[in-house]
């Protein structure tokens, strides 16, 4: 089988989006120091939603151009939703906690 460039570097685009994000859950209000709860290779369109209440999520390993939104409640509600943003960041809890954590694609 030959390989066009054309195929070539659509595998490569593919397989440059095939890994997942990490998502780092913490206890306090900054994203340093001791991680409390870690989710590695999270894909798209998914919602993690950990038991507890959070009070800072530092999401990586995600392109500038994929959103992500914060939630005080559980689920990933579209009510719930208190934060939002696109790329890498350190999402901070406001007056209420952090309860669920969705990453679009």
């Amino acid at each position: 089988m030959k390989l066009t460039l054309a195929s070539f570097l659509a595998i490569f685009a593919v397989a440059g989006f095939a890994h997942g994000q990490t998502l780092d859950f913490f206890t306090v209000k900054s994203c340093s120091g001791a991680v409390s709860e870690e989710f590695r290779d999270v894909g798209c369109n998914v919602c993690v939603d950990p038991p507890g209440d959070w009070e800072a999520v530092s999401i990586t390993d995600i392109g500038s151009n994929q959103r992500w939104e914060s939630h005080n409640e559980n689920g990933c509600t579209a009510a719930s939703l208190v934060g939002q943003g696109f790329g890498p960041a350190c999402d901070i809890a406001g007056h209420t906690a952090i309860r669920s954590f969705f990453v679009a694609c």
